[in-house]
């Protein structure tokens, strides 16, 4: 009886066990099936909004405003207090001699002997206080500011970089993404055929009109063609792994991409491409705001011939020791001046001139390097253009030259290997339109980003 149930029990699980996995897999295929279509501009936008190497470089630029504030805090008064709490090591004698004061009349001499007054070694305190507010200081704090604030720019103009960095990589995965799936799905369709074409050589083998060769023939094709679609299937778990990283998400996020038509930028030309990409890229923005910066790190230099001149208040504690008064207070002005300096300062005020002309030619360079790059981004753009005409002509001859041999097979009125040759032509046009596909997508989007485009 024990043996009879443990039969029942295994022949259950055999049964269950595929039911279970069955379901499973149409549960995932119902679950990629619902899941959402993310256009490109969509994933753009959530790449924008949450790619953590965009939030770092705000971070980055958001710390200029510490930096900012740090320096302006310079033109207020500065107050110091420090205190110093300690022992005598040995004992503190003054000596007044007889007289030392003077001699009066009817007095006389003051004091009339000689006079030690000792204050022992033992513990004591000393208390200083001072407000120091720079006046002749503030205009080089002004300059030191405005250098700031023009840095402050500069990191902006990288958080717009790395922006535009980023948005033209997701495109590049999106598209990536799109002509692989593309592919997978020409691949699908060609196992499907393939099916179909290896159920009917198996009549015709039964049937002796072709023979056993073909059929293995046949079935290796299928096999080939199966491995191609599992790697395919591989490729877009990678690439979707790739872009849900980019879009600084979870990587198993699931979604589904939908196919790019082939934009047409017939109104754009060489020319105004580089006038919007003076215009946007962050790079020009970058080196004249450069230039300023080095223009006023030139005036810093030369304010250092200005005296430093502060309205300075001081205070002075003394305990425990005897003779010396235990408060002093003043108030005034001090002046602080280096009048030779032996050529230092002009000699910093020379290199930050040049300085200055370097960042001026930086400027026509970046302008020159940009130019050459919309150009060659162009170009390529454009070739990739007139490449995927002649690929789409040729996919399509192929895909009709595939289904006119695979009916006449059907018919018995074309031979196997013809039929196999025009599977593996049309295969291989497809796979070659997807290429061109996906470099036409890249092209354009390198062009947008050497435009300024996010």
């Amino acid at each position: 009886m024990t043996v009879l149930r443990l039969a029942i029990f295994l022949l259950f699980c055999c049964i269950a066990y595929p039911a279970a996995f069955q379901a499973q897999a149409v549960a995932g295929k119902d679950t990629d099936a619902v899941a959402p279509v993310m256009a490109v501009d969509d994933a753009v936008s959530i790449a924008l909004e949450n790619n953590r190497l965009i939030k770092n470089a705000l971070l980055e630029a958001e710390k200029y405003e510490f930096r900012i504030s740090s320096t302006r805090s310079r033109r207020l008064p500065e107050l110091n207090i420090s205190v110093l709490q300690s022992e005598l090591l040995n004992p503190v004698d003054f000596t007044f001699l007889r007289g030392v004061f003077g001699v009066f009349p009817g007095i006389g001499p003051v004091p009339g002997v000689d006079t030690k007054i000792r204050t022992p070694a033992r513990l004591n305190t000393l208390a200083m206080g001072s407000i120091n507010q720079p006046i002749t200081q503030q205009y080089r704090i002004g300059l030191g500011l405005q250098a700031q604030k023009l840095g402050r720019e500069i990191s902006r103009e990288d958080v717009r970089a790395m922006r535009q960095k980023i948005a033209n990589e997701v495109r590049a995965a999106y598209f990536h993404l799109v002509a692989t799936q593309s592919g997978l799905e020409a691949a699908r369709q060609s196992v499907k055929t393939l099916q179909e074409v290896q159920l009917i050589t198996q009549r015709y083998e039964a049937e002796q009109t072709v023979l056993k060769g073909d059929l293995l023939q046949v079935q290796a094709r299928l096999a080939k063609q199966q491995y191609q679609l599992a790697v395919a299937n591989n490729v877009i778990a990678i690439q979707s792994e790739h872009l849900n990283q980019l879009l600084g998400r979870d990587l198993s996020t699931g979604f589904r991409v939908k196919g790019m038509p082939e934009e047409n930028e017939g109104e754009l030309t060489l020319e105004l491409a580089r006038r919007r990409a003076v215009e946007n890229r962050p790079e020009m923005r970058q080196v004249l705001l450069k230039e300023r910066q080095a223009e006023y790190d030139r005036r810093i230099a030369k304010a250092a011939y200005i005296p430093d001149l502060s309205f300075i208040v001081g205070y002075l504690g003394i305990r425990s020791i005897e003779l010396v008064p235990n408060n002093v207070a003043a108030a005034g002005l001090y002046l602080s001046w280096e009048p030779f300096d032996w050529g230092r300062r002009r000699d910093v005020i020379a290199e930050k001139s040049k300085t200055v002309e370097q960042a001026s030619n930086g400027g026509r360079e970046t302008e020159s390097q940009i130019a050459v790059e919309v150009g060659i981004n162009f170009r390529k753009w454009q070739e990739a253009g007139l490449l995927l005409k002649a690929d789409r002509a040729a996919q399509e001859a192929a895909a009709e030259q595939f289904r006119v041999t695979t009916n006449k097979f059907k018919e018995q009125a074309a031979l196997l290997k013809d039929m196999l040759q025009a599977e593996a032509q049309s295969a291989e046009a497809d796979f070659q339109y997807q290429q061109v596909l996906s470099q036409y997508w890249s092209t354009l989007a390198d062009l947008r980003k050497s435009m300024g485009e996010e």
